[in-house]
């Protein structure tokens, strides 16, 4: 009986030391300053009109519904497209498809068009980006009760066909009738990952690359099974790049370890032996869901898309298997294809060295405040009693580090609109890097508050679709200088100054 007693009082030391030194650290900070490092949400509608398009609205967004006709098994099939200004004839278009939840993660669906990360490297590669929505109703589901989204995440239940049609009818409302034709990046999450494999399985010219995250082992239901572990392999597969990114932290025995986890390595396994350019990562101490995927899977794609897409043709061109990296599953160890030193079969293939390097910590186990975190951010108590929905981006460890600072905000505009409040407005380009990072606001050169830019939730979703870059502060000096700064973990830059310039009022 005393083993137990003397793990209560050594736990309860650990409790009150760490306690301690927090309390420390608040006295010496102050209350005040540890807040302001708290980044608050940008708004999402703005609050006065300057008059100026903003920085962020780099495209035009389309939606439209295609409703089940036919032997057709799905609910409803909705599509939100964005295409970017300034393209005169598109090269390809990204598909990202949501997983196999409830109401939360198909209204999500839609909002991968809004993704402004995403929309930097599709800007870059002149895509189009394309987020669906396909309801699964938990409580009616009709044929198919063992697994609902069996309405929709089997391709040749109607899901196929709706995304057909929409890229079509897409392309007649939007002016690019190319959409009709051209290849796609498919990435899926969760059920979403075995809905993109199926179409890559059938699509293999027409895809570009495909991102499996969360899944990708296609065993939609134990009762009408989808298994690439049996089927003959298409030899057009082989060319065609994948990257799996899973969990490390899917537990044995949990509904996801089988299809999320043990199947999709399996797979991996068994393509890549047949020398297919595959790769595989396994998030270390991950679960399910992660926000730091794209960390890896934008680079892998700004790479894939650099070497296969033609300037002239719809045709892609085929990888080089001789050139890029290798990574070893187990040890994490990687090397340029000619210097690895083990089964270069069973490795995982990446493009170039930026790539491989970025697996290498994708993979690489967290630090002891790292787990700390998410563990304490992943208790669901603890969301319930805060009423969140979602894990927030900052509760995640960054694992993927940055290589380089965001570029400094532009066109810092004060302007105030009454007697004790300023609103402050600026322009900012998202990168394939950071995308839309945190921001500082400084008044007088002090630090007045931090902004999150968009956040994403484990599916990779923008939680916020909408952003926008303003900031209301209460002051009543009409003398005050202020400046806006992005930053990641390597640091600031920041805008130049600016003085309050007109009076207006709010709309």
């Amino acid at each position: 009986m005393r083993l137990p007693f003397r793990v209560n009082i050594k736990w309860r030391f650990i409790f009150i030391f760490l306690l301690t030194v927090l309390i420390l650290l608040l006295l010496h900070l102050g209350w005040s300053k540890w807040l302001l490092s708290i980044p608050q949400p940008l708004p999402q509608k703005s609050a006065i009109s300057t008059g100026q398009k903003s920085s962020l609205e780099l495209g035009d967004y389309y939606e439209m519904s295609v409703p089940p006709t036919g032997s057709a098994k799905y609910i409803s099939a909705n599509y939100r497209i964005w295409i970017p200004n300034g393209v005169a004839t598109l090269r390809g278009v990204i598909v990202k498809q949501h997983g196999c939840g409830g109401d939360e993660a198909t209204d999500m669906g839609l909002a991968y068009a809004n993704d402004l990360q995403w929309q930097a490297l599709a800007i870059k590669h002149q895509l189009a980006i394309l987020g669906s929505k396909y309801p699964t109703d938990y409580q009616t589901v009709g044929r198919y009760p063992d697994d609902p989204c069996n309405s929709w995440a089997v391709i040749d239940r109607g899901s196929e066909n709706a995304l057909l049609k929409a890229l079509y009818e897409f392309g007649q409302k939007s002016h690019h009738p190319e959409l009709d034709n051209l290849p796609w990046v498919l990435w899926g999450y969760s059920g979403g990952a075995d809905w993109a494999v199926q179409m890559s399985q059938k699509y293999p010219d027409r895809t570009i690359a495909l991102i499996a995250q969360r899944g990708g082992g296609v065993v939609i239901s134990p009762s009408e099974p989808i298994k690439l572990l049996t089927s003959d392999i298409n030899p057009a597969v082989l060319g065609m790049p994948v990257l799996y990114a899973l969990g490390g932290a899917e537990a044995v025995g949990t509904v996801y370890f089988d299809e999320g986890f043990d199947i999709p390595q399996k797979v991996f396994s068994r393509f890549r032996k047949a020398g297919a350019l595959w790769a595989i990562a396994v998030e270390a101490d991950m679960g399910h869901g992660s926000t730091d995927t794209r960390l890896l899977a934008i680079p892998y794609l700004d790479s894939i898309l650099t070497a296969r897409l033609a300037t002239d043709s719809t045709k892609l061109r085929q990888l080089d298997k001789a050139s890029g990296w290798l990574a070893n599953p187990v040890t994490h160890e990687i090397a340029p294809i000619k210097e690895y030193k083990g089964d270069t079969l069973q490795a995982a293939w990446l493009p170039d060295r930026e790539t491989a390097y970025k697996w290498q910590a994708y993979v690489t186990t967290q630090n002891l405040w790292d787990k700390a975190r998410y563990s304490f951010c992943s208790n669901k108590r603890l969301l319930t009693l805060l009423g969140a929905t979602h894990l927030p981006e900052s509760c995640y460890p960054d694992r993927v580090s940055p290589t380089r600072k965001p570029d400094a905000p532009t066109d810092v505009r004060p302007i105030r609109i009454g007697a004790n409040e300023v609103v402050l407005t600026w322009n900012f380009t998202p990168d394939l890097e950071n995308g839309l990072p945190k921001f500082r606001i400084y008044r007088n050169n002090s630090l007045i508050a931090t902004l999150q830019g968009q956040e994403r939730d484990g599916g990779d979703a923008p939680i916020y679709p909408h952003v926008v870059l303003e900031f209301r502060d209460k002051s009543t000096g009409e003398n005050d200088i202020y400046a806006v700064s992005a930053f990641n973990s390597l640091g600031e830059n920041i805008s130049q100054s600016s003085h309050i310039v007109r009076e207006t009022k709010i709309d």
